[in-house]
Order: C-alpha cells, then structure tokens, then sequence
C-alpha cells in the first residue's frame, strides 16, 4: 500500500523547477534522516568546472524544503527566512546524495540541517535552513 501523502508531497515537489532541473528523488527515510539523489548538469558549474556554490545551496533548500513537506503530510511548506551554507569539497557534475534533518519543528517555524555528499561518500556541503512555515492550503488557494 503506498502513502497517499507521501505522493502528494512528491508531486508537489516534482512541480517545482529546481526540482526538475537537479532531477532530485527521495530515496527514503531513516532514523528521522531524509536521504536523496540529486544530479548537477553542466548548468551548475563555475569557470572552475565545479558546482556553483548558489547551486549547491539551491541543492540543500530542494531537500530540506520536500523533507519538511513530507513529515507534515503535505500541510505546510516551508518558507525561507535564512540558510546557512558551509562547503567542505568541490562538487563536479554527476549525481550526489543528500540529507536533510529536521532539528526543531514549531508551531510557525522550522529549523533543518541538510548535507550533500560526494559520490565517494565524503561530506561536500552543510547547511542550516531556517523557515517559516505556510500551510499548503494557502499556497493551493492563491494558484
């Protein structure tokens, strides 16, 4: 049996062109860590021949933004008022994984960690990601 809400949040998120753009996919939830698979394309980079750093942060909002949808049962989104990012190691065009931790979860405001991985595994960029929280039905209401 699948999870209704889990469809919608990822139908929601699938609506989104960053999402599109980074071909991001949930890959699952695991002791309260949202784990996914995103790919950079040649878009992404800088004269350098690595991953923008604006990029990478857009990264980090993707998937700590779908991860909050998903454990609110589609019912809030959130929306951002500060992210914080540190970069650690150069990304290059290919996939990643990323993470995304919801740290604290009040009644108007949102606080997550999100980390994008190289592929060998070794920790590239950390963010923090701090939100308002706006109920979807608001947002479906104004479309």
């Amino acid at each position: 049996m699948k999870d209704k809400n889990l469809e919608k949040s990822l139908m929601r998120a699938n609506s989104g062109g960053t999402h599109k753009l980074l071909k991001t996919k949930f890959l699952n939830l695991e002791n309260d860590i949202y784990k996914f698979e995103l790919e950079f394309s040649k878009q992404c980079l800088n004269p350098f021949k690595t991953v923008q750093g604006g990029m990478i942060t857009s990264a980090i909002d993707e998937i700590t933004s779908i991860s909050v949808n998903i454990f609110t049962k589609d019912e809030y989104l959130p929306s951002s008022t500060d992210i914080h990012t540190t970069f650690h190691r150069p990304l290059f065009v290919g996939k990643t994984f990323g993470t995304a931790k919801i740290i604290k979860l009040g009644k108007q405001i949102v606080s997550i960690e999100g980390r994008l991985f190289s592929p060998s595994g070794k920790i590239a960029a950390s963010g923090l990601h701090t939100a308002l929280l706006v109920k979807t039905s608001e947002i479906d209401k104004n479309r």
